[in-house]
């Protein structure tokens, strides 16, 4: 089992909230800078990438979304982590800012959700091409969860994508979930976390995804976003 400290966050940039997109998540997020992040897991049988950041392509979406990317093999870099040591990887999705460095990885091992794959071939998903189809790509499905090594566990957690997944990871210090972009913002797990305990008690509650259930039973101590610096942490008992 690791420690808490061999997960370690990796700043790959942000994105810009443009006014159509602002127009659904809300107007205050227009304007604003959204980190986007990875993580680093050290783990004993070698280290693991959850998410990889933005792709290289100056398409579209780069100049739609003003984005200001950061290599994900730079960010490893600077923690002593070469590229050609990382053992595997999994995205939460495939949209072109969380799976957008997977061909700096050539030959290293990618998991998803089978669901995400075929989302990843649809013509309207916001993906890079250099996520799925670039030279030496090994993409591994999975139908539900999948143990990646000991101590990690991939989870489906479908809303943003109907193939997104999260990471669930065995620490000492207690069970930690990488959520990815399940949510945008540890604010809304609180929200959710309440709705389902207000449900739990019988009382009027808000609607909130499926899979907070599957996290309560999970009971982690913390959970952590790809688009959020803010952790949301269990209350202690």
């Amino acid at each position: 089992m690791i420690d808490v400290s061999a997960i370690e966050r990796l700043m790959l940039g942000h994105y810009t909230v443009p006014e159509d997109i602002a127009a659904r998540v809300g107007p205050p997020l227009a304007g604003k800078q959204i980190a986007v992040t990875g993580f680093l897991i050290r783990h004993p049988q070698g280290p693991f990438v959850f998410d990889t950041g933005f792709g290289q392509g100056n398409d579209e979406n780069t100049r739609h979304y003003t984005v200001v990317r950061r290599d994900v093999v730079a960010a490893l870099a600077e923690k002593g982590v070469a590229a050609r040591d990382v053992r595997a990887i999994a995205n939460c999705h495939f949209h072109f800012n969380h799976g957008g460095g997977n061909h700096r990885f050539p030959g290293v091992t990618v998991l998803c959700q089978k669901a995400e794959l075929e989302n990843a071939r649809a013509p309207d998903y916001t993906i890079a091409s250099d996520v799925v189809d670039y030279p030496d790509a090994r993409i591994e499905t999975l139908e539900g969860d999948g143990d990646v090594a000991a101590g990690l566990r991939l989870i489906p957690t479908p809303g943003h994508t109907s193939g997104h997944q999260s990471l669930v990871v065995e620490t000492r210090q207690g069970r930690i979930v990488l959520a990815g972009q399940a949510q945008n913002f540890a604010s809304e797990h609180a929200i959710s976390h309440y709705a389902r305990a207000l449900r739990q008690r019988g009382e009027p509650h808000a609607d909130y995804p499926a899979w907070v259930d599957r996290f309560a039973e999970l009971d982690p101590w913390r959970v952590l976003f790809a688009h959020d610096l803010a952790i949301w942490e269990r209350a202690p008992r």
